[in-house]
């Protein structure tokens, strides 16, 4: 007895076909996909570097502002919700290291590592934080405000 069927498959070749198309498409999309995660930390670094500039014209306007004016070399302000009780160390108006990262609303997946000199912050998924990070250096002078430097060369 003969069947006659309507039914037919992929032949070898076609799924072949199939699997190096899929292959070729994964080969151009991973690279794309390294890449918005490498885009992403370099969009983090610039938000936290917004993030200092902000913060610390906020401080300076506000040590402008306070009775005395704070804008000596040393000096603190309050403000409420940063740190554990509001208080905000400032030398020459600005805040200084140490405290700038109690400024920030949300330091959530970004690394903090602070001297006497500078305070560093960086993406804590990016394994090269030397060569993605903002660094924030107090003022050294009532003329000069705090530097804040970006550094995204590499982070990957």
């Amino acid at each position: 007895m003969h069947k006659n069927s309507s039914e037919q498959g992929f032949t070898l070749i076609e799924l072949i076909v199939v699997i190096v198309i899929l292959g070729i498409l994964a080969a151009f999309a991973i690279p794309r996909f390294v890449n918005l995660q490498n885009d992403a930390r370099r969009s983090v670094l610039q938000g936290v570097s917004g993030s200092l500039q902000a913060a610390s014209a906020l401080a300076y306007s506000k040590a402008l502002v306070s009775t005395p004016a704070q804008t000596g070399i040393t000096g603190t302000i309050t403000v409420p919700g940063a740190g554990a009780n509001g208080t905000v160390a400032l030398a020459y108006g600005y805040p200084t290291v140490a405290s700038i990262s109690t400024m920030l609303q949300d330091t959530t997946n970004i690394g903090v590592s602070a001297s006497t000199a500078s305070a560093i912050f960086w993406p804590t998924s990016a394994g090269n934080s030397a060569n993605c990070n903002v660094v924030y250096t107090a003022a050294t002078s009532s003329i000069l405000p705090p530097t804040i430097v970006t550094t995204s060369s590499d982070c990957s």
